[in-house]
């Protein structure tokens, strides 16, 4: 019987229906990862597509999921990577832009 999903779906309009480990639900509830809701990423495109949006919040997320799309796919010439490996290279992607905004890091337009 194959094992059910604890984690949560996040609904986007490009990759649609993204499933995430419910450890990286945990960092995405917390207060460091919520701030990057408020970090644009358009710079001077808002300007000229005002209803664009992009933050480093739903990058975060994005990124994620594709890291673990491609580190998925690498498990089938890797045999040797396991989901410890996997879940490691998803929190990376998540975590990837946590410093932007602070003092480590300029801009965060």
């Amino acid at each position: 019987m194959a094992r059910e999903f604890k984690g949560k779906t996040f609904n986007d309009p490009i990759h649609h229906k993204m499933k995430l480990h419910p450890l990286l639900v945990r960092i995405i509830n917390t207060p460091e990862f919520d701030r990057l809701r408020n970090i644009k990423q358009l710079g001077g495109a808002y300007y000229v597509y005002p209803g664009a949006s992009n933050n480093r919040f739903e990058h975060s997320i994005g990124v994620a999921y594709l890291a673990g799309k491609l580190v998925n796919e690498l498990k089938k010439t890797f045999r040797g990577l396991t989901g410890t490996d996997i879940l490691c290279v998803e929190i990376a992607g998540l975590c990837h832009d946590l410093e932007i905004g602070t003092r480590s890091a300029p801009g965060g337009i």
